[in-house]
């Protein structure tokens, strides 16, 4: 097979111990990633986690892997669905499958899926040998103000273009910002922290600056569970990634398969001032 050929482990860290069969049972997982030329494959296994049946029965769930990752400025995910755990708290399997290069996957996630709201919980999440975790530095140019809450200031000051994603299309973006990715494993400000589950979730957040005004994404998409600080009403704005908006027109038009599928942000303002997230 020659250089054509690759071969890597995914190491799975557990996120929520509530998922696990035996208090003192042995916790196990296994991700295997393999690629010949433009065919993958995944190998997945794991050990001492809760029925599938136990997660229909008590809560109307089920277990579904995914790969996460950025191609071209845009936030990718492949869901390889159901993923079944016997009563013995074991479960396996082995897909195949295509699209973007392998260098465009971060990270490795198994979820619990609500089947009804589509809502998620992060169990386990591994990092791809492809990610790199961003080194924080000053930016030559800093995107931030002169005059700006500090949490903030702090963040718009460690983003330059080498964080640039083209997350929307022009035309769904009612903001007109540049967009920053931010990872999960640089601060999260203060007025996040109660969204720091989702964040982690997805790896990342990104900020946006179009002249003097500042905005906040948080990912997730167009449902009520994934929709941040829901009660406090911070973010209601909601955009699909760039491409999604090929699938509709008006979000009326979303179904509930396409607001299960289709990913997004939650974007909300910044307060200058305060640094709070105010509703755009």
């Amino acid at each position: 097979m020659g250089g054509d050929y690759r071969k890597f482990t995914v190491e799975m860290q557990l996120m929520n111990d509530e998922y696990r069969l035996w208090r003192s049972g042995i916790d196990g997982s296994t991700c295997i990633v393999e690629s010949y030329k433009d065919k993958r494959s995944l190998y997945f296994a794991v050990s001492n986690l809760l029925p599938s049946a136990s997660l229909l029965s008590q809560g109307n769930r089920e277990y579904r892997l995914i790969l996460m990752g950025v191609n071209e400025g845009e936030i990718i995910h492949r869901d390889f669905g159901s993923f079944f755990v016997d009563q013995k708290g074991d479960g396996s399997f082995f897909k195949k499958f295509t699209g973007p290069a392998l260098e465009c996957y971060t990270h490795c996630l198994l979820v619990s899926a609500d089947r009804a709201d589509g809502s998620i919980e992060t169990i386990m999440s591994g990092e791809m040998p492809f990610f790199h975790k961003p080194v924080e530095e000053m930016s030559e140019e800093p995107a931030g103000p002169c005059q700006f809450d500090v949490t903030w200031k702090s963040i718009f000051e460690n983003v330059s273009d080498k964080n640039v994603v083209a997350a929307f299309s022009e035309s769904m973006d009612e903001t007109g910002a540049k967009w920053y990715r931010v990872s999960c494993g640089s601060q999260i400000p203060l007025p996040l922290i109660n969204c720091r589950e989702q964040v982690e979730k997805y790896g990342h957040y990104i900020v946006g600056q179009r002249e003097s005004s500042y905005y906040i994404g948080i990912p997730g998409r167009f449902l009520q569970g994934e929709q941040p600080l829901r009660e406090q009403k911070c973010f209601v704005l909601w955009q699909p990634i760039r491409g999604g908006e090929k699938f509709f027109k008006e979000l009326s038009e979303l179904t509930e398969k396409l607001q299960e599928e289709i990913f997004g942000y939650w974007i909300g303002g910044i307060d200058t001032i305060s640094g709070e997230i105010i509703p755009l």
